[in-house]
C-alpha cells in the first residue's frame, strides 16, 4: 500500500489534471452568466458528494469539530478565489487570469514559514522558480504589458491579483485545519458556503436555458467539483503545503492539453517548453522528499 505522502501526491496530481478540464466544460455551456454557472456546478457537486456519503454510510465525517471559524474562512476564500478568477477571465482574458491565479505559490512560499511554521527549503524554492518560469512562458506576460490599462482591464488585473492571494489562503487554511477535518469535509463545507451565498443568482437563468445546459452542468458538477475537489483536498492533507502549491501548477498544463486535444485550439512551442518547466518544478517538489533505501518513501 502506498504511504500517505505518495498517495497525497497522486491525489493532488489527479485532481489538478481533472480540474484542467474546466475550459472544456465552459465551452459547451451557453447563454448562462458566470455566477449562475458556478452556483449550479457547485450545487450538483454537493448533491453527488452527499449521495456518495449516504450510500457508503460515511456521513459522520461531516461532523463539525473545532476550528469552525477557520472552516468558514476556507469557504470565504474559496468563493473569493472563484469570483476573482472568473472576473479576471471576463475583463482581462484567460491567459492573464491563469498567470495571476498561479502567483499563489509565491505567497505560500513566503507566508507558510510564518503562518504554518514550515521550513523554507532551497529545493522548494528552485521548484517554485522553475514552475513560475513555465507559467510565464505559457501565458506570455508581454501581452499584459501591451494591453494597456483601461478601466475594465484594470478591474480584471486587480481581480486576478486577488485571486492569487485568496488561492494561497485556501492552501494554507486547509493545511491548518487538517487535524480537525478531513480533506473531504473541508471541501464539502467550503462548497456548501459558496452555494448558500450564490443562491440569489439561481433564478437569473430561465428554465429553457437551464434545461438545454443541464447535462453539461451535471457532468461539470460531478467531474470538476466532486471528483477533482475531493482528490485535491485529500492530497493536501497528506503533504507539505509548499510542495502541494507547486503541484497545483499542473492544472494549466492539463488545461492546455485538453484545449488542444478536445477543443482543437492551436498549441505553440513556448507552450510546450513552459509545460516542461512546470512538470520539472512539480517533480522537484516531490523528489525533495524521496529517500532511497529498502523501501521508497516520501517524507512529509
Amino acid at each position: 500500500m502506498a504511504s500517505a505522502p505518495i498517495r497525497g501526491y497522486l491525489e493532488i496530481t489527479s485532481g489538478c489534471i481533472i480540474y484542467g478540464m474546466v475550459g472544456v466544460f465552459l465551452a459547451f455551456i451557453h447563454d448562462m452568466g458566470t455566477l449562475p454557472i458556478i452556483f449550479y456546478k457547485l450545487l450538483i457537486g454537493i448533491v453527488f458528494m452527499l449521495g456518495y456519503l449516504c450510500l457508503t454510510g460515511k456521513t459522520g465525517i461531516l461532523r463539525l469539530g473545532g476550528k469552525r471559524r477557520h472552516l468558514l474562512l476556507l469557504g470565504v476564500f474559496k468563493l473569493m478565489t472563484i469570483s476573482f478568477y472568473f472576473t479576471c477571465i471576463i475583463y482581462s482574458g484567460l491567459s492573464i487570469a491563469i498567470l495571476l491565479l498561479y502567483t499563489a505559490p509565491m505567497y505560500v512560499t513566503i507566508l507558510s514559514p510564518v503562518v504554518l511554521k514550515e521550513k523554507l527549503t532551497r529545493i522548494g524554492l528552485v521548484g517554485l522558480v522553475l514552475s513560475m518560469i513555465g507559467i510565464f512562458l505559457i501565458v506570455d506576460p508581454a501581452t499584459f504589458i501591451r494591453s494597456g490599462m483601461g478601466n475594465l482591464h484594470f478591474i480584471g488585473i486587480v481581480a486576478g491579483i486577488l485571486s492569487g492571494i485568496s488561492f494561497s489562503c485556501i492552501i494554507m487554511t486547509a493545511r491548518y485545519v487538517r487535524d480537525e477535518y478531513s480533506g473531504f469535509s473541508q471541501f464539502f463545507w467550503a462548497t456548501v458556503f459558496c452555494v448558500v451565498v450564490l443562491v440569489p443568482f439561481a433564478p437569473t437563468v430561465s428554465v429553457p436555458v437551464l434545461r438545454e445546459n443541464f447535462l453539461m452542468l451535471l457532468l461539470f458538477g460531478l467531474v470538476n467539483t466532486s471528483i477533482s475537489g475531493v482528490l485535491y483536498f485529500n492530497g493536501l492533507s497528506r503533504v507539505r503545503t509548499q510542495a502541494a502549491s507547486i503541484l497545483a501548477m499542473l492544472e494549466p498544463v492539463s488545461g492546455i492539453f485538453f484545449d488542444y486535444t478536445i477543443l482543437h485550439n492551436a498549441i505553440f512551442a513556448e507552450t510546450i517548453v513552459g509545460c516542461m518547466f512546470i512538470i520539472a518544478g512539480a517533480l522537484l517538489a516531490v523528489t525533495e522528499h524521496i529517500s532511497f533505501g529498502r523501501y521508497l518513501e516520501f517524507g512529509t
